[in-house]
């Protein structure tokens, strides 16, 4: 009986040792990493990702075979264009002026330009001031339109005719200049190609005296003096020597002006507006009513329904005062 039962104990401690070698061998070899679950990719419906953290790695630029930039859409180009300044404060002072007037086609109904005008010069033919962008000023930028506006320089040192009054824009301020630029570049454009000009000279350079202000003059009587300027008074009330010229001498103090004689408005006491306060002058400019209730007539009414009547009070009355403190000429336009 002692043999089998050492037997026994021997085939039991083998399989013992069997078991605690399997044991160790599992301890010691890792199990099998598990793969990872596949990611879904965000569909239309999916949750927005999560920006990264300021923890988290860099975004990777982006490398040579990213997309390229779509070309500028018409849309585009046209906002790169826009015009910075204010189109009714523009139109405000264009109207004032005498509303581009020059440039107004009648056929056309709008700024397309196309008019003759003839004289010693030779010919000239109002421009097409409308934005259309083959015939007109739509392909000009604003800092161009500025230009020909307050000298009559073009980029490419073109010069224009000074039948253009750039003379009398030379003194609106830069902002002014802008809003003109915004309210041209704002009408309807219209076709209408116009011929080139047949000139015995090249038109000389011009060189304002006085560097334009940033902002209009907010002194009354320099408000005047710019606005008088702008809207050219002078063109009317004052005579013309034998060359064209004006007649410095009687500077505004009255003229013959084609079948009408406007009146002296220097502030003469016997023959000009010497009696007249600041308020009626202003209220003549606004209404075309005199102090003594009677109602002006001929080129200066027809004057004042087309744009002086849009003066606001401050405007008229900051032109009253200039008119009441330039020299008074002794002058009757009318004898």
């Amino acid at each position: 009986m002692s043999v089998p039962i050492r037997w026994a104990t021997v085939c039991a401690l083998l399989i013992l040792s069997a078991l605690l070698l399997a044991a160790c061998s599992a301890a010691a070899t890792p199990a099998p990493a598990q793969e990872p679950a596949a990611v879904a990719q965000p569909t239309a419906t999916s949750a927005p990702v999560a920006e990264p953290t300021a923890t988290s790695a860099p975004a990777a630029e982006p490398t040579a075979t990213a997309e390229a930039e779509p070309e500028p859409t018409a849309a585009a180009a046209e906002e790169a264009m826009a015009f910075t300044g204010d189109a009714d404060a523009g139109m405000y002072i264009a109207t004032l002026s005498g509303g581009c007037g020059c440039h107004f086609n009648r056929d056309l109904g709008g700024l397309a330009g196309g008019n003759k005008f003839e004289g010693p010069f030779g010919v000239v033919y109002a421009r097409n001031i409308t934005p259309d962008m083959e015939t007109g000023i739509g392909s000009y930028s604003q800092e161009q339109i500025v230009s020909l506006l307050r000298s009559g320089a073009g980029s490419d040192g073109w010069q224009l005719h000074p039948i253009m009054p750039y003379h009398a824009f030379s003194v609106l301020s830069d902002k002014e200049a802008w809003d003109v630029a915004a309210y041209l570049h704002s009408l309807d454009p219209i076709s209408n190609a116009v011929p080139d000009r047949e000139l015995t000279a090249d038109p000389a350079p011009f060189t304002p005296d006085v560097a334009a202000p940033a902002e209009a003059p907010t002194d009354p009587v320099a408000r005047g003096a710019q606005l008088a300027t702008i809207a050219r008074c002078g063109a009317c009330h004052t005579p013309n020597n034998e060359d064209g010229s004006p007649n410095l001498d009687l500077m505004l103090a009255g003229a013959t002006v084609r079948d009408s004689i406007s009146a002296n408005i220097t502030p003469d006491e016997a023959t000009g507006i010497g009696s007249w306060t600041e308020e009626q002058i202003a209220t003549l400019m606004r209404t075309g009513t005199r102090p003594d209730g009677s109602a002006v007539e001929g080129a200066m009414a027809q004057q004042i329904e087309r744009r002086f009547n849009i003066l606001t009070e401050a405007d008229a009355l900051a032109i009253a005062a200039y008119l009441k403190s330039i020299p008074a000429v002794s002058h009757d336009p009318f004898k």
